[in-house]
């Protein structure tokens, strides 16, 4: 009994599977900008990537919102609202990673870059698992699990060797400041593992 049967038996007042597409979309627009930024720092993607952050948490409230109001939800009301808070901890994080590399005023490293990119693979992958799920197809959506956790773990690895080379090139203070950027990147991909488990909880629900 997929999303579709009950849209038809319990009809709903809001499409909240919509709206985690959409939140989903953000996020992965805003881990995206950035990259970019990361690869040639613009005010114009700075100002973007803020923009998408407060886009994404502002589809967080008003789901919450909505969750309170709703009798019928499309899945499990508390995987909704767990789903939607991790995924707006991954953009948080994003964030708070190009405020940090700007008021810090540092350089971004190799693997700052690397971690993003991978980051921004899982985040795109989650969108376009949404859409999946969204349609129905739930062993297309099982199989992006897959290539979700593998970012994940990406990322993980990136992470191990920046700090590897780190403590091995720069001195107390710099360390200190590009651990903190590193940590804020690491949390996010921690938010996106967080993120698809609880995905995989829906899907193997609702197949």
């Amino acid at each position: 009994m997929g999303i579709n049967f009950f849209n038809k038996v319990f009809p709903q007042k809001w499409d909240f599977v919509g709206m985690l597409r959409s939140q989903a979309e953000l996020t992965a627009q805003g881990v995206n900008t950035l990259k970019i930024w990361l690869l040639e720092p613009s005010t114009q993607n700075y100002d973007l990537m803020l923009q998408l952050a407060g886009q994404a948490d502002t589809v967080r409230m008003e789901m919450e919102e909505k969750l309170i109001e709703a009798f019928v939800t499309p899945f499990d009301r508390q995987d909704l609202y767990y789903i939607s808070v991790q995924m707006d901890r991954i953009v948080e994080c994003a964030k708070s990673t190009l405020l940090s590399i700007v008021e810090y005023k540092v350089e971004p490293r190799e693997y700052f870059v690397k971690m993003t990119e991978a980051l921004s693979e899982g985040t795109s992958i989650f969108a376009e698992a949404m859409i999946s799920i969204l349609d129905n197809k739930h062993i297309e959506s099982q199989a992006r699990i897959q290539e979700i956790r593998k970012a994940h773990a990406e990322v993980e690895e990136y992470y191990r060797k920046g700090m590897s080379e780190l403590f091995q090139t720069a001195e107390a203070m710099e360390a200190l400041k590009h651990h903190e950027i590193y940590s804020q990147l690491q949390d996010a991909a921690f938010y996106l593992g967080s993120t698809v488990d609880i995905f995989h909880r829906i899907v193997v629900r609702i197949v």
